[in-house]
């Protein structure tokens, strides 16, 4: 079985990709479930990063969380994140603050 996801990179560019189902091979690029095409776009909440397919919001939240130490997050996730990830999910946060820190402030909120 094969899946679709939309990458998007830092030059601006995005592109989907059929692979198949599983871990994905990809490092350093954010990307989403399924095809994507401009204007249109996923929410900033469902982008993830790295072959584990982490939210972009939960590597800011931990990375807020280890006082930006990038070496402490990846001691600590570096069996799924690798540091182009996290400088992937940086560059994606930077375009898109207000929602995940909307987002990281509701879930330190309690319920």
């Amino acid at each position: 079985m094969t899946q679709r996801f939309t990458y998007f990179r830092s030059d601006g560019t995005s592109d989907t990709r059929t692979q198949p189902e599983g871990p994905l091979p990809q490092e350093g690029e954010v990307w989403v479930r399924g095809p994507y095409t401009h204007p249109d776009a996923p929410s900033p909440l469902d982008v993830r990063v790295g072959k584990a397919g982490i939210k972009v919001w939960m590597v800011v939240q931990w990375l807020q969380a280890s006082d930006s130490d990038k070496q402490s997050l990846l001691r600590r996730y570096g069996d799924v994140l690798e540091l182009a990830d996290v400088e992937s999910a940086l560059w994606y946060y930077q375009q898109n603050e207000g929602v995940i820190d909307q987002r990281i402030i509701e879930e330190k909120q309690p319920a």
